[in-house]
């Protein structure tokens, strides 16, 4: 880990990891992912969501075979849960309340960051079949799977995948100062 940089630079230069050396991540280092992940902002600070850490190469294999947004072999998976039981205790109506989208992308976003600030790469991941996750992972019906961020040592990525910087928009074409006047 390094203390030189600042946080704003981690931000800046963290980029998604779709493809992942052969070395392992060290089961302390997925620990400290998912205490950044405990850190994430909270929608009424319920903290409905469990986090399941695949590390064995056998459960990680057959995530992948039905995870098509899983494209490289990654060393290790994080699958954010919602705790069905927990929400039903906190009033949360899952079917009505999106906020808890909002809950998984913050604790998905510490981790990435946390991720790389460790020097390791990581990939959101929500293209897979919920069913089959629940199947491999022999999760209760109460832990519904969200999402699953990939997480391993990067390895360089190929240059058709995605066009990294090039992609950033400039400023000035994302924000807007103020009130919009009014239209004619």
């Amino acid at each position: 880990m390094s203390d030189h940089r600042s946080t704003f630079e981690i931000i800046q230069t963290r980029r998604v990891s779709r493809f992942f050396t052969d070395e392992p991540v060290s089961r302390d280092n997925l620990l400290h992912l998912i205490k950044a992940a405990r850190w994430a902002s909270s929608a009424g600070n319920r903290r409905i969501h469990k986090f399941v850490i695949i590390d064995e190469q056998k459960s990680v294999n057959l995530v992948r075979l039905v995870s098509p947004g899983i494209l490289g072999n990654p060393k290790a998976l994080i699958v954010i849960c919602t705790d069905k039981i927990k929400a039903a205790m906190e009033g949360v109506k899952l079917d009505m309340d999106t906020t808890t989208w909002i809950d998984v992308g913050t604790a998905s976003q510490n981790m990435m960051i946390a991720a790389h600030e460790m020097g390791l790469g990581s990939c959101p991941t929500t293209s897979f079949s919920k069913s089959a996750v629940r199947v491999i992972l022999n999760l209760p019906d109460y832990l519904e799977p969200e999402y699953i961020l990939q997480v391993g040592h990067p390895k360089e990525q190929p240059l058709s995948i995605g066009k990294g910087e090039a992609a950033k928009l400039p400023i000035e074409t994302i924000m807007y100062w103020g009130v919009f006047p009014e239209s004619d």
